[in-house]
């Protein structure tokens, strides 16, 4: 890298001075926002912990992963569009899933290409939360990749590529005046350093914001966290935004009025989430994990409303965004006698070289040796990617670069102390997916960041030239280079295939379970609903009081089942594998709501009652029952 270089246009486009050529002037500064539900049905597998191991009953959207039987946060897209005119916006979508992948990515570009008539390849940043808690079956690989993400469903990637296209869209149709604050928190308190083998404890807490008010008021937050985006366990069988939702959801109600945050992951590779102390009350029992992610998100809130009173408002910033692609193989990563597979690997592993769960921190020097002779190889048929995805550009004064996978915190702050601009968002999860990437050196010390890599030791530290050269392209644009980067991908090939015809919801609309007449502040309230298939999508919950007035959050938007206040169960009668093919069942949804939360200051106080809302448009309203504080 030629950094005189880089540090030239850098410098320059902080001015402004070196923002390749969009076409037509900019005009005024516009936003939109959206959000939208994945399309995921209770039952489909998740993705990101491998599928054996756990016990679960069959469902029709499952194969090899255990089925899931729960939601509490319903996954989402949120999309945020800064616009000044073609060739001056972009928009950002956060979407729940253990990363994005470039063919999943190229499908939705086309899809919006067809719509509008011109190129969005690089006007949208995809960036993944890391919730392992999110929907699988969307990657076409076959083979390893069936073991990562359960086997391809055609038709739920089809409608996962609509509903991404269709929340962008929707937040384009959203573009209204704006105008864009930006500032930079900076807090450990929501994650702590997992990886023991590198010899450290080591943390960087960098929270850069940007802001949207329109109309005088504050409407969207984009910040960008390192969180590795995991506190619930596959053994859960949970649906969730996992802990990015639970950041959001707190940063939103420290606000009077409805405002969208989307928290985007950076260099999570290495920072597990953290189990913060904060103030708690007595409250009702929750679900293993459910009280940890609402911890964290207290704190990481704090820090960002502690920022806000420190934006800096720009009127009218420059929007730049440009995509860049690169090769990556055996080859051109270099290598000689090391790491000997053609397609790729993963899963390199010889024995640890110390006790990590014993708490042990490994001595930096460490090198297991022959640790590229111990990996799970990828074959012709099913090779590791060979090229990757990477978008540069910046809103205003804020620089920012995605990075195809989960990098580590040494890593990430490489490429930002090569670039040396501030404010700077490093965006993590993003684009594309190559697994884990570290530093050279930390890989042969072994241990599980080291084994997901999938090009082994050397692909760390390539990615990272390829993220400071797609940064220098960008601002400095090479026809010659340009002309070099290989073409995008095909999307996934979705093909001939058979709708899923959904079963008859018997009584649907009929509550089921009324909830306790008299409850306390350590109880937990439950109703349950006769609904439809989950095919049709989950039903959702809503609080209000016996008048039928909706209980509200802070933020004024409603107490619901779509949050963290619930957590929602199924269970299907007869069950799947009693009669696969019934063509009518009771689909029992049971909506679990805490008296009290420990964690945060809701306690209900008075009477209430459930109202439930079926995808059809159908409602039933609970029983009214009252709650008598502890």
């Amino acid at each position: 890298m030629r950094l005189a270089l880089l540090a030239g246009l850098v410098l320059a486009s902080c001015t402004g001075g070196s923002d390749p050529d969009p076409g037509p002037p900019p005009g005024e500064l516009m936003a939109g926002v959206a959000t939208a539900r994945m399309p995921a049905p209770v039952g489909i597998g998740t993705v990101g912990f491998g599928p054996f191991g756990v016990s679960a009953e069959p469902s029709p959207f499952a194969e090899m992963f255990p089925a899931t039987t729960r939601v509490h946060g319903h996954p989402e897209f949120k999309a945020v569009a800064i616009s000044r005119g073609e060739g001056h916006e972009l928009v950002f979508v956060r979407m729940d899933s253990v990363g994005m992948f470039q063919q999943l990515r190229q499908g939705v570009v086309r899809e919006l290409a067809e719509r509008h008539g011109r190129s969005f390849d690089d006007v949208v940043i995809f960036g993944a939360t890391h919730t392992h808690s999110g929907p699988g079956r969307i990657v076409d690989g076959g083979g390893p990749y069936d073991i990562i993400a359960d086997r391809f469903m055609p038709e739920f990637y089809e409608r996962m590529v609509m509903a991404m296209a269709d929340v962008i869209e929707d937040a384009l149709d959203d573009l209204a005046p704006a105008r864009v604050g930006l500032a930079t928190g900076d807090t450990n308190e929501g994650h702590s350093d997992r990886r023991c083998e590198d010899g450290l404890e080591y943390e960087n807490g960098s929270l850069p914001l940007i802001a949207i008010e329109r109309d005088g008021q504050l409407d969207a937050l984009i910040a960008a966290y390192a969180i590795h985006g995991t506190v619930l366990g596959i053994d859960q069988l949970t649906l969730s935004q996992d802990v990015s939702g639970a950041i959001e959801e707190a940063i939103e109600d420290r606000f009077d009025h409805p405002v969208e945050v989307l928290l985007l992951n950076s260099w999570a590779a290495d920072m597990a989430p953290s189990s913060p102390n904060v103030d708690t009350v007595t409250g009702a029992a929750q679900p293993s994990g459910y009280d940890r992610m609402e911890t964290v998100g207290v704190v990481v809130a704090d820090e960002v409303e502690a920022r806000l009173a420190n934006l800096t408002w720009h009127e009218e910033p420059a929007i730049v965004g440009s995509t860049h692609r690169v090769g990556i193989n055996r080859d051109l990563l270099g290598y000689e006698d090391e790491f000997d597979y053609d397609y790729g690997a993963v899963y390199c592993s010889s024995g640890d070289v110390c006790d990590c769960d014993g708490g042990e921190v490994c001595d930096l020097e460490t090198r297991v040796e022959g640790l590229d002779e111990a990996c799970v190889p990828f074959n012709e048929e099913y090779p590791a990617p060979m090229q990757t995805v990477f978008t540069a550009g910046r809103v205003g004064p804020l620089h920012f670069v995605t990075f195809p996978g989960e990098p580590g915190t040494l890593l990430a702050e490489e490429v930002m102390d090569t670039l040396a601009i501030e404010p700077f968002m490093f965006i993590g999860y993003s684009q594309d997916y190559l697994g884990y990437s570290i530093l050279e050196e930390d890989w042969w010390q072994g241990g599980y960041e080291a084994s997901g890599a999938l090009w082994g030791p050397r692909q760390g530290e390539y990615l990272k030239e390829a993220a400071i050269d797609a940064f220098s392209r960008t601002f400095a644009p090479d026809p010659v280079m340009g002309a070099l980067e290989p073409p995008p991908v095909e999307p996934f090939t979705v093909g001939e295939y058979t709708p899923y015809d959904p079963a008859t919801g018997v009584d649907a609309g009929t509550v089921l379970v009324q909830p306790a007449a008299a409850v306390s502040g350590t109880d937990v309230i439950s109703v349950t609903v006769a609904g439809l298939d989950p095919w049709m999508g989950t039903p959702i919950a809503i609080l209000e009081l016996a008048d039928g007035t909706t209980v509200l959050r802070p933020n004024g938007m409603p107490v619901d089942s779509d949050s963290y206040a619930f957590w929602v169960d199924l269970e299907p009668t007869p069950g799947y594998r009693d009669e696969p093919d019934a063509r009518a069942r009771t689909f029992a949804w049971t909506f679990s709501l805490p008296a009290t939360k420990a964690v945060g200051s809701r306690t209900l106080s008075g009477d209430y009652r459930v109202r439930v809302k079926l995808p059809d448009g159908t409602e039933v309203v609970s029983d009214t029952f009252t709650v008598t504080p502890s």
